[in-house]
């Protein structure tokens, strides 16, 4: 199982949406500007606060063709037997 670091889930935060950790920009924002063809490079600049490693690792979720349903999902399945830190979540 791989760790997320980029990626934390938390009831108080965005209604337990997947967002960017350290941030409250949602991942399924991510999502919806590579949608429209906005770059990576330009993802970044209008969000600063979210580092280029972290988009990356995200970006790799998408080329595996992940969805913020499925990352949601996945946070959902992460119970208290996970060895995840929490508000994080794995990849099977």
């Amino acid at each position: 199982m791989n760790r997320l670091s980029s990626i934390s889930v938390h009831p108080e935060i965005q209604d337990g949406a997947p967002v960017f950790s350290g941030t409250r920009i949602r991942i399924e924002t991510f999502y919806d500007f590579l949608r429209i063809g906005v770059s990576v490079n330009e993802f970044l600049d209008e969000f600063p606060s979210i580092t280029r490693d972290q988009a990356l690792e995200v970006y790799d979720l998408v080329s595996q063709h992940y969805t913020p349903d499925d990352i949601a999902a996945l946070a959902g399945n992460a119970g208290p037997a996970s060895n995840l830190a929490p508000g994080r979540l794995a990849a099977a």
